[in-house]
């Protein structure tokens, strides 16, 4: 079964003519053992012709239909793949939609519920963001959101995971974290998040993010630690914008 497991994953790994190489190969194979078993016992005298000729239209036959078949079957699967991705990801930032973030940290949170916490929970909100689309126009606010997803993505670890909630709200979870690796992470988000106006050539405004910040204790549920950040980030907006909240309610210095 092992065995089986691995020719169908190395037959998957070829490419859509080197699949159908393999099968026109197969084919001709068996219908060349067949044409010798059969003429060796009645029309020896024919062998290699009949042998020759049976070879040249099971190739003439497999091959066209084999490659059509494995071409259709690859965009299946490439459709398949597509549509995997459309389900679990946002499709403006490349982060996790709202519905995959939820299932797959309250998974996490779970996992850790009788243990010493599953980590850092960063809620993460784009400050004055309907000012830019005001004045900027919804495409320039597209390009803001998609470079604070790339500057999401480059500031965690690879076990940690970010989603977009919708609109210019954010949120990581970062796995197994404490607090001053949670600092860290929000401290590198907002040096990149500022420098996204020249990426996007924004003149006259400086893109900037609040951050609440929640620790997950023993036994917590992610909807109390999601409000537990949710009140950090208010207050975060509260005190000026561009801030960062800890979990303790405490500013954390500029």
């Amino acid at each position: 079964m092992v065995g089986a497991s691995r020719i169908a994953e190395r037959f998957n790994g070829l490419s859509v003519l080197g699949q159908s190489c393999v099968i026109v190969a197969t084919a001709t194979l068996g219908a060349d053992l067949l044409t010798l078993i059969f003429y060796s016992i009645f029309f020896s005298d024919r062998l290699l012709l009949d042998l020759v000729l049976t070879s040249l239209i099971v190739v003439a036959v497999a091959g066209p239909l084999s490659y059509f078949f494995m071409g259709r079957s690859a965009r299946l699967v490439e459709l398949a793949a597509e549509l995997d991705r459309a389900n679990r990801l946002d499709d403006l930032t490349g982060l996790l939609n709202r519905r995959t973030f939820l299932l797959q940290s309250r998974q996490i949170v779970s996992d850790h519920a009788d243990g010493k916490g599953a980590g850092m929970l960063l809620f993460i909100d784009a400050d004055h963001f309907k000012a830019i689309n005001d004045r900027e126009g919804h495409a320039m606010g597209d390009a803001v959101l998609q470079e604070i997803g790339a500057a999401l993505a480059s500031s965690i670890g690879a076990g940690d995971i970010a989603g977009r909630l919708g609109g210019e709200e954010f949120v990581v979870l970062l796995v197994g974290a404490g607090e001053d690796q949670a600092t860290l992470v929000c401290e590198r988000l907002r040096r990149k998040v500022k420098a996204i106006s020249a990426i996007v050539g924004m003149s006259g405004r400086e893109v900037t993010v609040s951050i609440g910040v929640s620790k997950h204790q023993r036994g917590q549920s992610l909807d109390a630690l999601l409000l537990a950040a949710d009140r950090n980030l208010y207050l975060a907006k509260a005190n000026g914008r561009d801030r960062i909240v800890k979990a303790d309610g405490k500013l954390a210095a500029a």
